[in-house]
């Protein structure tokens, strides 16, 4: 058995900058793990088969759960033969936020397994497998401050951003990746150079704070998300808000931790899910 535990991402930019021929985006994004954390039991065992469970009910316990997908990748790609796989989901990244929870589990699946079956793949190989199961996948195998290309592939590790504390809001409405990718489509490529230029500014948390963007919170123009970046806006010691993703997750940036507490502590009593969290520099870590 072995214990995984995998963080949760946000985007401080996040750049549609087109749409390929083969209907994938191309995106350029500043990607930030942050210490909300999947917890991930993998057990070996005589089923001859790869199950999931999981602690939230409204989480597919099937061959649907990215988590199944990895694992079966896995031994697609290594021809590993496998009595049984048990895979337990300590669920703690809310679903349909644009926070990689899904992708989160999926790299603690691949990073894990790879441990217990004496690490037939690099960390670079394991990346271009995990891309083939979810666009995320790959940054949530590095994890840490990280420039991502194409489709969520192409990856450039970035020096560790200042110490800082995140206020991360779940509204209770959803939002699917396709969704968010035909309003873009819809809205129009806008050519933003917003990456390029947080590239220059992650020095402080105020310069960061200053140039959060995202094309698809542009794009989606949803009025609860926006009165929700006002709202984390305008609290005490706040530097800036953005939406993750693509979303419905929103984050402000603070460097007073009293008031960063504060804040999630009012946003709580009207969303379901209101959290502080301080960036990390891993993605996955074996317990």
């Amino acid at each position: 058995m072995i214990t995984v535990k995998a963080s949760a991402k946000i985007n401080l930019t996040l750049d549609v900058v087109r749409k390929r021929a083969d209907g994938y985006h191309d995106l350029k994004s500043v990607m930030q793990s942050v210490g909300i954390y999947e917890y991930l039991r993998i057990t070996e065992n005589t089923s001859k088969k790869i199950t999931v469970s999981c602690d939230k009910s409204d989480i597919p316990c099937d061959d649907s759960n990215i988590a199944v997908k990895c694992a079966d990748i896995f031994f697609k790609e290594t021809g590993k033969k496998f009595d049984g796989l048990h895979i337990d989901i300590q669920k703690n990244i809310p679903a349909q936020a644009g926070l990689a929870g899904g992708s989160a589990d999926g790299a603690g699946v691949l990073f894990g397994i790879n441990e217990m079956y004496g690490k037939p793949f690099s960390q670079e190989e394991l990346i271009t497998i995990g891309a083939k199961i979810g666009a995320d996948i790959p940054f949530c195998l590095i994890g840490g401050t990280v420039l991502a290309e194409g489709i969520g592939e192409k990856l450039t590790k970035l020096e560790n951003i200042p110490e800082c504390i995140f206020v991360i809001v779940k509204p209770s409405i959803n939002i699917s990746t396709s969704q968010a990718y035909k309003a873009v489509d819809a809205f129009g490529m806008n050519k933003s150079p917003s990456t390029d230029i947080m590239l220059n500014n992650l020095v402080t948390t105020e310069s960061i704070a200053r140039n959060l963007h995202n094309d698809f919170e542009q794009a989606l123009q949803i009025p609860e998300l926006l009165d929700i970046t006002n709202k984390l806006k305008n609290f005490d010691g706040s530097l800036g808000a953005c939406m993750s993703g693509s979303g419905s997750a929103v984050f402000a940036i603070f460097d007073d931790s009293e008031k960063a507490d504060f804040c999630a502590s009012q946003m709580r009593t009207q969303y379901p899910f209101a959290q502080t969290a301080k960036p990390t520099s891993k993605g996955i870590e074996i317990l």
